[in-house]
């Protein structure tokens, strides 16, 4: 197992909006408030940002751990969803988000992953998609089932020194084997 720290980096991370009939639900209510704090951010495009902290790879599984945190809130309180300290484990094909919203990792959604692209030394699935999975109904107060459609999420991390050259003389699989 090896884990490396990402502080400095502001072009590694993840962004997601999360599900957009949701947003427009809580921007509608008069008491909604979408918190962003502890380095998360809003993309230009409207999709939540959370930068790359950690990068803990194993084989068959490659665990990426973010910073920030999003909270949700409505119906003075008694709506509140926060995506805190999220970590994504990647897979071959297939990845899950967790996040930490009492200090417990709870699973929120299931992600399918495309094909994986490289850009010089960084490695990214545009557009994967996502459903709702493992704690994530709960999370959102059982208004979505399980499998509920989820916006589609973008990830970048880093890839090993010496990968990316090599990936420009032959097809990549979209595997996780050169990444973190």
């Amino acid at each position: 197992m090896i884990v490396r720290p990402f502080t400095d980096r502001v072009d590694l991370g993840f962004a997601w909006s999360v599900k957009d009939s949701f947003l427009h639900y809580i921007r509608g209510m008069p008491d909604g408030r979408v918190e962003v704090s502890d380095g998360a951010a809003v993309t230009s495009a409207g999709e939540f940002y959370f930068p790359l902290v950690a990068v803990e790879s194993s084989p068959g599984t490659l665990k990426l751990s973010f910073g920030g945190e999003v909270r949700f809130t409505a119906h003075r309180g008694l709506l509140s969803v926060a995506l805190k300290r999220p970590r994504i484990d990647l897979h071959d094909a297939h990845a899950e988000l967790f996040v930490r919203p009492d200090d417990l990792d709870r699973q929120v959604a299931a992600i399918e992953l495309p094909p994986r692209i490289l850009d010089g030394d960084v490695a990214m699935w545009l557009n994967s998609a996502t459903v709702l999975a493992g704690d994530g109904p709960e999370m959102f107060g059982g208004t979505y089932p399980p499998g509920e459609p989820l916006a589609p999420l973008t990830v970048r991390v880093p890839v090993r020194p010496g990968v990316a050259r090599r990936a420009q003389e032959a097809p990549v699989p979209a595997g996780i084997d050169n990444v973190g």
